[in-house]
């Protein structure tokens, strides 16, 4: 009796022992776990070691990889400075550097995972009837699963909304415009845990990072706009705040129109409208694209027939290489930025005969 009795009680000994474990291990586990405080998407630009946030410009064709950077406090009352953890070894936000630790030195975590966005407002043209429309212009996350999970991703100027212009030209692989990045970091410590137990995102606009890749020369102004959405004013409902607001969506990369793309252009090349000397130039491959800097027409020339203009881009094996003609292509602002061809937008006959003006606004110091 005495020896079940005793088994009873080492049995019932072991048994409140391992649920004791069973409990204290997953509470152990979470206070060990650190806690996600911040997170941030930095720019890599041609592979220099420091991942950037903020306002990040650089020239067109350069590459440049996004890279989530994330920090960590201890859990409970541990005292302790923030712990950062990126891919890259460096990185600046606000313009402090900061040395990181790689990723699979984050301690107490069963998995971490990247949801990788694009911020933007959505669609590639609005008309805005008032000023009401302008206090509601708004922007928002994209989910970009195309783009991955991984802490360190290559990076792309395509904006969500590409797809849904129209366009009259060929399907560049576009390397220049303007487009901001959101990184959302979740976090479980159950390695087969279904949804996160923490979950950090990454500033929002106007603090949400934002990388702008000018083309060089004459097209840097009318290239930065590219991935931004156009908006015409409608209406008269515009006191001076109205426009104001207006102007300053522009000035903060948020938005163009055609009037504020077009007044940068004149002011880069230190010219008005009225100053402008306009040659025309016919269409049907007789007239030669002059190399930068040495005449007209040349990439960064205005275009125009009427008040219907556009940018003079770049000669197509379309048409006559080398000659211009309604193959070529510019950049066009008339219902969002897009690239097209030159007998997409000015009138041209079977025989590819058609007129329009050139001029050379100067070129962008």
């Amino acid at each position: 009796m005495q020896g079940n009795r005793l088994l009873f009680l080492i049995m019932g000994g072991i048994v409140a022992v391992a649920a004791a474990v069973l409990w204290f291990l997953p509470r152990a586990e979470r206070l060990r776990a650190p806690t996600l405080s911040a997170a941030w998407v930095g720019v890599e630009v041609a592979g220099d070691g420091v991942a950037r946030t903020g306002d990040i410009e650089m020239v067109a064709g350069q590459g440049f990889r996004l890279h989530a950077i994330l920090a960590t406090e201890p859990r409970g009352d541990e005292p302790g400075e923030p712990v950062y953890y990126s891919a890259v070894p460096q990185v600046e936000i606000d313009g402090r550097r900061i040395e990181t630790l790689p990723p699979e030195r984050i301690g107490g975590l069963g998995w971490v995972r990247m949801l990788w966005f694009s911020v933007e407002h959505g669609v590639p043209f609005r008309e805005l009837e008032d000023g009401a429309d302008v206090e509601r212009f708004a922007y928002e996350p994209f989910f970009r699963p195309e783009w991955g999970s991984a802490w360190s991703i290559d990076g792309t100027l395509e904006a969500h909304f590409d797809g849904w212009l129209e366009k009259d030209g060929p399907d560049i692989d576009r390397d220049f415009g303007t487009l901001r990045y959101q990184v959302w970091v979740e976090a479980a410590i159950d390695g087969d845990a279904l949804v996160p137990d923490q979950r950090v995102k990454s500033p929002a606009p106007p603090d949400a990072t934002r990388l702008e890749a000018r083309l060089p020369g004459a097209l840097g102004t009318s290239s930065a706009v590219f991935g931004l959405p156009g908006i015409h004013r409608e209406g008269d409902g515009w006191d001076a705040s109205a426009v104001a607001r207006l102007q300053q969506l522009y000035d903060d990369r948020l938005a163009f129109s055609q009037v504020s793309v077009l007044r940068d252009i004149l002011a880069a090349g230190g010219v008005t409208w009225e100053d402008l000397t306009w040659e025309l130039a016919p269409l049907d491959g007789s007239t030669g694209w002059s190399a930068a800097g040495e005449g007209s027409p040349a990439p960064g020339d205005l275009v125009h027939v009427g008040d219907r203009w556009a940018v003079l881009f770049a000669d197509s094996a379309e048409g006559a290489v080398g000659m211009l003609d309604g193959a070529d292509l510019c950049l066009d602002f008339d219902a969002g930025a897009t690239v097209r061809r030159l007998d997409r937008i000015f009138t041209v006959n079977e025989e590819g005969e058609g007129d329009v003006f050139v001029a050379a606004p100067g070129r962008p110091l």
